[in-house]
């Protein structure tokens, strides 16, 4: 089609030439010519320029794009926002629709999939060439929104848009479209705004604005950096807790993981906001972009993977959201003055990592296996007296613990544990099944953890009521162990100091050697 055009331009350019000639020749008609020339002149000067802007019409198609919109609870809410977005999108000229965009909305939200670079994947095979994800957090009983232009070709970000409305009614998603729009957008494009859209003015008698209260920037920011990251770790900590513990053991209660830690994060720093400090809820959408931004690189199979989670949480970079907070908090009642945190402060901020632990009560899930035997004594009218060691068995071991921190260093910790004991000799193995109520007292040295203190178990089954004749024992346990994240590992030694035995003559006492692990919840 190009081609034509230009053979066509050089057409028009021969004849123009030809003319120009043949007007020399009879130049003696010098003023019918200048009559008749002129407008010939300005046609074939107006063909010439029309057909150069064709050329280059047809040149400069613009790209194609699709939108893809996640994260709220109604799919009709991600649907419709995608084709509303897409419309405004294209209105603007820079931008053109992929050939279904329904398909491409639909094949990504039958995964759930908020992962980037499959929905760039899956942007490039319905021939798109850039891609919008918008995701929505919901929040407040409102919405958070936040969107993503990706060049698929180079998969680099090249536009940002965010947002933050309650989306109630279709009114509401044309306005969330239409600012989303405004910002994804090359400047020089203008988005016509529904009469319906009602824009922000400020009176020209507010902009002397009148200060009931001076804030001051750095009391601010000195709150955020140190209750922040604290908040978020602990929230995060919970969330992997629940999710990794099974629904019948007490998990599975936080509901929908990126709700509860967008929410459970930006409380926190909800009550460390002075009252009336201005331009809070934009503040708060910004704390509630960073937290998504974490949970953005946590996703797995369209998915929260705990372990990310607990890995993005503790690798965050706090002073990018610092930095934000200090733009949106430009305000005339807003001062940037030097703070001393007051003395009482400084001592919390000082004591901030024991806090977790004082006067906490934790829970946790233990199991392992155990190698134990039985100590005997003797002491018979013919043979003399003795004593010795019986041959070891495999048993196993599985129950709770209760853990008490009346301090960071000191923990008190009882529990409930079914262990299983016993011994072999020559005939065989003797088996007896206990349930135990150990009492530990626990040093804990960052990750380690020293425990000792009394038990005392009940036994419910055994194969020998000669050997283990007596229904209780009652010894010492002691061990080691190491808090790694919410998981526990560890050992123990259990040192009876009860006769087991009803045998005349006789005298057992059980010796166990264990090794557990379990979860922290």
């Amino acid at each position: 089609m190009t081609l034509q055009l230009a053979m066509s331009l050089f057409n028009h350019t021969i004849k123009y030439t030809n003319l120009q000639n043949l007007r020399q020749k009879f130049s003696g008609f010098s003023g019918l010519c200048s009559n008749i020339w002129g407008p010939v002149n300005l046609l074939i000067l107006g063909i010439m320029v029309q057909t150069t802007t064709l050329c280059f019409a047809q040149e400069a198609a613009p790209e194609k794009i699709a939108i893809y919109v996640y994260g709220a609870g109604d799919a009709g809410i991600n649907k419709s926002l995608s084709s509303k977005l897409l419309v405004t999108m294209t209105q603007s000229g820079e931008y053109a629709a992929i050939a279904n965009p329904n398909s491409f909305q639909d094949e990504l939200a039958k995964g759930g999939n908020g992962d980037i670079a499959q929905i760039s994947q899956a942007a490039k095979r319905h021939g798109a060439d850039y891609v919008c994800a918008v995701n929505i957090i919901e929040a407040f009983g409102a919405h958070s929104i936040t969107a993503l232009l990706l060049k698929i070709s180079t998969s680099q970000v090249v536009k940002t848009g965010s947002t933050d409305r309650s989306l109630k009614s279709l009114e509401d998603l044309t306005a969330v479209s239409n600012e989303l729009a405004v910002q994804l957008l090359t400047p020089s494009v203008a988005v016509p705004l529904p009469a319906a859209v009602v824009t922000d003015t400020v009176p020209s008698e507010a902009v002397q604005k009148q200060c009931n209260k001076m804030y001051n920037i750095n009391e601010l920011i000195f709150k955020i950096k140190n209750s922040f990251p604290t908040q978020l770790k602990d929230c995060s900590s919970k969330l992997a807790k629940d999710m990794l513990t099974p629904a019948s053991l007490g998990g599975k209660k936080l509901g929908e993981p990126k709700q509860f830690l967008t929410q459970c994060s930006v409380d926190g720093v909800k009550k460390e906001l002075p009252d009336g400090f201005p331009n809070v809820d934009k503040i708060l959408g910004s704390i509630t972009n960073f937290v998504q931004g974490i949970l953005n690189t946590a996703l797995a199979g369209g998915g929260l993977d705990p372990k990310k989670l607990v890995s993005a949480v503790a690798s965050m970079n706090v002073m990018e959201l610092v930095n934000d907070v200090k733009k949106l908090a430009a305000d005339e009642c807003v001062v940037d003055e030097p703070y001393e945190p007051p003395a009482a402060t400084a001592e919390n901020v000082e004591n901030n990592s024991s806090k977790e632990n004082e006067n906490g009560v934790s829970f946790g899930i233990r199991a392992g296996f155990n190698l134990s035997h039985t100590y005997s004594e003797y002491k018979l009218p013919y043979y003399g007296s003795g004593s010795g060691d019986f041959g070891n068995i495999f048993g196993m071991q599985l129950g709770f613990v209760v853990d008490f921190a009346p301090s960071s260093w000191f923990h008190i910790q009882p529990g409930l544990m079914y262990v299983q004991k016993g011994m072999e000799d020559k005939r065989g193995e003797t088996t007896a099944h206990y349930i135990e109520l150990p009492l530990l007292l626990s040093l804990k040295l960052s990750a380690f953890r020293l425990n000792a203190g009394p038990y005392l178990g009940l036994c419910v089954s055994k194969s020998n009521a000669y050997v283990f004749g007596s229904s209780f024992d009652f010894g010492l346990s002691a061990g080691i162990g190491f808090d790694i994240g919410m998981f526990y590992i560890g050992s123990f030694y259990d040192y009876g100091l009860t006769d087991i035995s009803s045998m005349s003559g006789y005298s057992f006492y059980n010796r166990t050697l264990g090794f557990n692990v379990g979860i922290n919840l």
